[in-house]
């Protein structure tokens, strides 16, 4: 074993170290009536269980780039455009998500929880998944439970599923602010990236741990999340 790492603040990231704290401070908000009482009303069973492991994966930043008009970069090329609300939204995919998503299918249920609305959300899962053989269960802002500014993907609403077999991919850490040990981080994609292969690293990491019997043990130790969290808190 190395050493312990005794002051983790010196080796990490200073917006990770004030992520982490915040996700810390939102966890008072968890033990309130109000939070356990909306949290049993967005709460559903997923059935029949398809695979061993369940694998939920965020949208906007983590699957595709989306721009509304205005707002597009200059190196900005779009896999396909949709009107919405009178805008024209430019979507870019990125790089191996279909291929990624087909391969992992294989291995998990796979979800999708965007903090997006419905209604913008499925012109983009439409496009990705037209025949719906992708991904389980669609899961929107609506599921989300807003916590101060921020919409929090608590799994906790997925009542038959242990949370040894969930895993949860987000470029947000807030999003999974209380489920740390089932979320892998991932870098944001904002479109105008020129070689990114983030889907490919995460493709070999999941395929390992799709094997293990609790996926919490192998994100603790790759991404020690918790582990920080506890010890900038101390």
């Amino acid at each position: 074993m190395g050493k312990e790492i005794e002051d983790p603040t010196k080796l990490i990231d200073l917006e990770l170290i004030k992520l982490l704290n915040y996700c810390n401070t939102l966890r008072r908000y968890k033990e309130e009536d109000e939070y356990e009482d909306e949290l049993m009303l967005k709460s559903f069973q997923l059935g029949k269980q398809q695979k061993p492991k369940t694998l939920i994966f965020d949208m906007d930043e983590t699957l595709v780039a989306a721009k509304f008009e205005g707002r597009v970069p200059a190196k900005f090329e779009p896999t396909f455009k949709f009107s919405f609300k009178d805008c024209e939204i430019q979507v870019r995919l990125r790089p191996y998500v279909i291929d990624c998503l087909e391969k992992l299918a294989n291995l998990y249920e796979i979800l999708v929880f965007t903090a997006g609305e419905q209604d913008y959300a499925d012109h983009i899962l439409d496009y990705i998944d037209p025949d719906k053989k992708l991904f389980l269960k669609r899961l929107y802002r609506h599921d989300c439970i807003q916590v101060e500014n921020f919409f929090v993907k608590d799994l906790d609403i997925i009542l038959d599923r242990d949370k040894k077999n969930l895993i949860i991919v987000d470029n947000s850490i807030v999003s999974f602010a209380f489920d740390l040990d089932n979320g892998v981080p991932i870098n944001s994609f904002f479109g105008s990236e020129v070689d990114d292969k983030e889907l490919l690293f995460l493709y070999s990491f999941l395929e390992e741990v799709a094997e293990q019997p609790d996926v919490r043990k192998n994100i603790q130790t790759s991404f020690r999340l918790s582990y920080l969290q506890s010890s900038i808190a101390n």
